[in-house]
């Protein structure tokens, strides 16, 4: 056997049929990795912003005769539990992490409690590949962070549409869409409103300024000074509505909804005639009064729609014709009647409207159609 040996290489016997063991000689550290901080606390109001940067000298050059890549680690003490390793761009000696990215690895990577305080350890790992294997050159660094816990950005609604009153503390909390870093952008809700007008506040305790109608009913615009001079949104028709808006957009979608659920039920529409029925009316906040249901309607067969809750059966509030056995095309009216009402009016298929149809609802105008869509 002939055994090659150089100062990289220790052997620790040479005997023919003996384990041996090499160990690589540690290369010196000479990159010493810095942080910018050794105790950072990080700020959900600072989220965007960079939290650390890290920074190191380059590595030594080896004598394998390859190119040096740097890799990046985050980890806790001793890399117990760690990340990923990050490739760092070539010619590149500085890595930085932001208040939101160091808090979401930190929580979700590594484990730490968000709104608690734990020591991490960053490495920075130069590997060469080239000619022959030789030792990474690793410079670690340890640091303490303190994490925050994801706070709601509250948005209320105020005004006159507001049922509970148009005083400044009955306003109405919207539903903020935490999605990633997007905080205190997107709302959503859905609720009553009277007749009146409405715009949205910050705080219930003072109005620092609003958020209120610009150029049209679906641009919004942040007013940085209370005052009566704000354009609010319009409520004509009391009843269910739906909201949704974006701030950094400048977008708001509102609207009567009038229903939070429609169904279909009865042979006309090719669904059984039991309840509760699963055939669902499909509805977007995009367009908040609008029902759809794609259907196969059958001639000579009659339905009729469920509204809101069916938990009362066939006692439950159920939209409606005018007339008994309705001709969709020549009335498209309907009515919303409530639990026990009689008689039992439905809509009656003719046999030139049997097929693949669209049934629509159009809560607003209070108008039913079908459309043949084959």
């Amino acid at each position: 056997m002939i055994l090659f040996c150089s100062s990289m290489l220790l052997f620790n016997a040479c005997d023919e049929g003996e384990d041996i063991k090499i160990v690589l000689d540690t290369v010196a550290d000479g990159m010493q990795l810095t942080p910018s901080s050794e105790e950072i606390v990080l700020l959900q109001e600072r989220m965007d912003e960079p939290a650390i940067t890290f920074q190191w000298s380059p590595a030594q050059e080896r004598s394998n005769n390859g190119t040096i890549t740097y890799y990046f680690k985050l980890g806790l003490p001793g890399f117990s539990k760690s990340i990923d390793k990050i490739q760092i761009e070539p010619g590149t000696f500085e890595y930085s992490l932001s208040h939101y990215d160091l808090n979401i690895l930190a929580y979700g990577k590594l484990g730490v409690s968000y709104g608690s305080t734990a020591q991490l350890e960053a490495e920075i790992i130069a590997s060469s590949d080239g000619d022959f294997f030789v030792k990474p050159e690793i410079s670690s660094v340890k640091f303490t962070v303190t994490t925050f816990e994801i706070a709601p950005v509250n948005l209320y609604l105020v005004g006159t549409a507001n049922p509970k009153g148009s005083e400044l503390d009955k306003g109405i909390k919207l539903t903020e869409i935490v999605e990633g870093r997007d905080i205190g952008n997107s709302y959503q809700w859905e609720g009553n409103l009277q007749a009146g007008t409405f715009k949205f506040v910050n705080s219930l305790a003072e109005d620092k300024g609003s958020w209120s109608m610009g150029a049209n009913s679906t641009e919004l615009v942040q007013n940085v000074s209370s005052g009566s001079s704000d354009v609010e949104f319009t409520v004509t028709k009391p009843g269910l509505y739906s909201i949704i808006l974006n701030k950094t957009d400048r977008e708001i979608i509102y609207g009567y909804k009038g229903f939070s659920h429609i169904w279909g039920v009865g042979s006309g529409i090719g669904v059984p005639w039991s309840m509760p029925s699963s055939a669902e009316f499909s509805w977007d906040a995009r367009n908040p009064g609008i029902f759809t249901l794609e259907c196969n309607t059958q001639a000579n067969q009659d339905f009729k729609l469920p509204y809101d809750s069916q938990s009362n059966g066939w006692g439950s509030p159920f939209l409606r014709p005018y007339e008994a056995n309705a001709n969709i095309w020549l009335d498209s009216r309907m009515q919303a009647t409530p639990s026990g009402y009689n008689p039992d009016l439905k809509w009656l298929i003719t046999e030139e409207q049997a097929g693949h149809c669209l049934l629509t609802i159009d809560a607003l105008n209070e108008t039913i159609t079908l459309v043949k869509i084959d």
